[in-house]
């Protein structure tokens, strides 16, 4: 935008020129030096520099405008990011006391099975339910790395 209105100043340059004579006659009268000056004032352009230096104006706008947008989603994301952090280390620590509760009612259904008051089915089922609680554990860790390398992406912490 500021280049823009330089447009409307005045432009001012200089010259200098050294010309040896070597072969001339005796009447000559070319100037060995020549230095000069030039000023030129701009008075009417049509409007041109006008309409540039107003769309350099849209332009920086515009600029700015998305700059507060893109800080107002990055801002979003990071907020959004911090919650599933939050949510994902919660369903861990869920999940780690289902393991426990699992392991618990596998324990006992295996006394059980070992002093025959329970069958081989249920101990199956309590074993499978243990597996189950164990493979949930793990894609919790899962989502809590998950979550934080996409945190640390955007703070660009990595």
């Amino acid at each position: 935008m500021a280049l823009e209105k330089w447009n409307y100043a005045p432009t001012i340059s200089g010259f200098y020129t050294y010309n040896a004579k070597i072969l001339t006659t005796g009447f000559d009268m070319n100037p060995n030096h020549l230095a000069g000056l030039s000023l030129a004032v701009p008075i009417f352009s049509s409007g041109m520099r006008k309409a540039r230096v107003d769309q350099a104006k849209i332009d920086y706008d515009m600029a700015q405008r998305n700059r507060d947008i893109l800080k107002d989603q990055l801002l979003l994301q990071e907020k959004q990011f911090k919650y599933n952090l939050q949510s994902s280390l919660e369903n861990l620590y869920t999940q780690s006391e289902n393991v426990e509760v699992a392991q618990s009612v596998f324990d006992s259904y295996r006394r059980k099975f070992e002093q025959g008051m329970a069958t081989s089915l249920e101990l199956t089922q309590a074993n499978s339910n243990y597996l189950d609680a164990e493979s949930n554990y793990l894609n919790a860790i899962m989502d809590v790395m998950n979550a934080k390398l996409q945190l640390d992406k955007l703070m660009n912490t990595l």
